[in-house]
């Protein structure tokens, strides 16, 4: 009985070490190899997204290839569009940033001048700052949107990508299935299709919501930046639009560029708040009440692991990894809940 339990002992630490060898170059291929997985990715949430249009077309007797045709065209137009939109205000952006820096540095100025601190030792330790933490990348605000409004066109030649994956992702759709229980039989591919269908149904309900809620935000946003005349309101509308799938900090991080630019173009603290205030009700209002009612459990992840999420697919793939991240994780969770190994990872990622 000893020497059995030796025996069982010594395979588990084969198989952990063999599942700890094979994340590492997960990982590691993940990461040298993004310009692949990012387009990819990508395309398979919005081939998600996109199911629910898919299938509903189809009970209508609606040809396949023509509703790929036309569901890859509308996205291509909307790219188009949103690229053409996020272009024009960013070039509008790069024009007013000088006063915008300036109007920062006199605002600066005052609470440096009560801590005895110049502009210039003030530039030289924010200088400091980004350099000891290994950040020489980043560059100055002025040079990172100028980069933005010289990007249009690698913006749409990534969007052609996602395009293409998505393209032949919607065309193998419904012949996966048929292949996969031709090639290892039907018996072994009814769990992983079984797998396949929660993952698909769980990341459906929860794009479709979160995109919605995400609209409902960002137009109330818009609005409200309209009525109190702050330039570039559709670009923050945007912005909360897409960092609203951010969980936790993307709301927050979205109040702050309109607030900044509040404060700058009216020169007034008293305004700025009460539109920081409006936002931030919002942020609050629909994303404590509104969402949990139309999403109720969502995922089935906990809070930390949606923070770890964040930080580990950030790190992989910068901001597109972090709005993947919830997804992703997701959909690798549920497919851990199918291996007796990974079962119990799993459940301790669940909300409990």
């Amino acid at each position: 009985m000893e020497q059995v339990n030796v025996i069982n002992g010594s395979q588990r630490m084969k198989n952990m070490t063999y599942g700890l060898l094979f994340a590492v170059l997960a990982v590691i291929t993940l990461r040298s190899m993004s310009f692949l997985f990012i387009p990819l990715c990508s395309a398979m949430l919005i081939c998600y997204a996109l199911g629910i249009p898919f299938e509903f077309l189809r009970k209508y007797g609606i040809a396949r290839w023509l509703i790929i045709v036309c569901l890859v065209f509308v996205a291509l137009l909307l790219s188009y569009l949103l690229g053409s939109l996020v272009n024009a205000n960013v070039r509008e952006f790069q024009v007013q940033l000088p006063v915008y820096e300036s109007q920062f540095w006199e605002y600066a100025q005052f609470v440096l001048d009560k801590l005895n601190i110049t502009v210039d030792e003030a530039r030289e330790a924010l200088a400091a700052f980004w350099s000891n933490i290994g950040q020489e990348d980043l560059e100055p605000v002025g040079s990172v949107v100028k980069h933005l409004s010289g990007s249009f066109f690698s913006f749409l030649g990534n969007a052609v990508w996602v395009l293409l994956f998505m393209m032949f992702l919607l065309a193998e759709r419904e012949s996966f299935s048929k292949k996969l229980a031709k090639g290892v039989g039907e018996d072994s591919a009814e769990p992983i299709l079984a797998a396949a269908d929660r993952i698909t149904l769980a990341v459906q309900h929860y794009l479709g919501l979160k995109s919605l809620v995400s609209l409902i935000t960002a137009i109330l946003a818009v609005i409200i930046l309209w009525l109190f005349g702050v330039h570039f309101a559709i670009l923050w509308g945007l912005l909360t639009f897409f960092l609203n799938f951010i969980p936790n900090i993307g709301s927050f991080i979205a109040t702050l560029p309109p607030v900044a630019v509040a404060l700058f173009q009216t020169g007034s603290p008293g305004k700025a708040l009460i539109i920081a205030v409006l936002l931030s009700s919002i942020q609050l209002g629909v994303g404590n009440f509104l969402e949990p009612k139309l999403m109720g459990k969502g995922l089935d992840l906990s809070p930390l692991v949606v923070l770890l999420a964040l930080l580990f697919w950030g790190w992989l793939w910068g901001l597109v990894g972090m709005l993947l991240a919830v997804p992703l994780t997701a959909a690798v969770k549920i497919a851990m809940e199918q291996l007796d190994e990974t079962r119990t990872i799993a459940v301790l990622m669940s909300q409990g």
